[in-house]
């Protein structure tokens, strides 16, 4: 009887070795969809900041998708995010809005932000180091070189810095959190304050002398002109409403 050749045994599958395995680099994941909405909900915010989307105005979800390359979810979870921020309004069956804030309460942020802004000006005179001043400096002649070209939207954004900068200055991370928060709400309104002739001009002549304060470590004189540039600062967005002229304290 004749043998039958031998079958072959099948070879067992090549697999990693465990060094291998666990060295091996790791598989590429989509972005996790609560990443995906905060940097939505970043950039819906900046186009609320920058006055591209405006007080009132719906957040239509197509076309924000449709522009920010994502789909509708993204927008909508952004939108309630915003919400907490005090920057959006969502209304149940009819969509979510750019906040629309009132007058009172843009006063009353006023009054407030006086205070944690002179509060942070005194601290800055007693601890601001040479790079910060640096900073201020140049963000002082920033505003100065805007002013002459005529850049109202380059001087917002450096104004904006100025006063963060200062905060900064001032270690008190609560109160630069508070600060924060508040004048994002009043970002909705601020930028009106320097359509009127000359309101860039008087502002940036209070940033200097409150610059040169704050240099000289003169913490009480600085605390006392940051407090009177908020101040003066309500009475322009005021004068640019319209709501009524400014006094002759108010344009001194």
């Amino acid at each position: 009887m004749v043998d039958a050749p031998a079958r072959p045994i099948p070879s067992r599958p090549k697999t990693q070795s465990r060094d291998a395995a666990l060295h091996a680099p790791p598989p590429r994941r989509a972005r996790q969809p609560q990443a995906l909405g905060i940097d939505v909900a970043r950039r819906i915010e900046a186009l609320i900041l920058d006055g591209t989307l405006r007080p009132g105005e719906r957040l239509n979800e197509v076309t924000l998708a449709r522009s920010l390359g994502v789909s509708r979810g993204p927008v909508r979870e952004a939108a309630r995010a915003l919400e907490k921020t005090g920057l959006v309004t969502v209304i149940m069956n009819r969509g979510a809005f750019v906040r629309s804030l009132g007058l009172d309460e843009a006063m009353e942020i006023y009054e407030i932000n006086a205070v944690l802004f002179g509060l942070a000006a005194r601290r800055a005179a007693e601890a601001v180091t040479p790079a910060q001043a640096a900073a201020l400096r140049a963000m002082v002649e920033g505003m100065e070189n805007a002013i002459m070209r005529g850049d109202r939207d380059g001087f917002f954004q450096i104004n904006s810095d100025f006063h963060a900068c200062i905060l900064a200055c001032g270690r008190n991370r609560e109160a630069e959190t508070l600060y924060g928060q508040l004048t994002r709400k009043l970002m909705l309104l601020r930028r009106r304050s320097f359509e009127s002739p000359g309101h860039m001009e008087k502002a940036n002549r209070e940033h200097r002398a409150l610059m040169e304060a704050i240099l000289a470590g003169d913490g009480l004189r600085a605390r006392d002109l940051a407090e009177a540039h908020a101040r003066l600062g309500r009475a322009r967005f005021l004068d640019a409403i319209g709501h009524h002229p400014l006094s002759e304290e108010d344009t001194a």
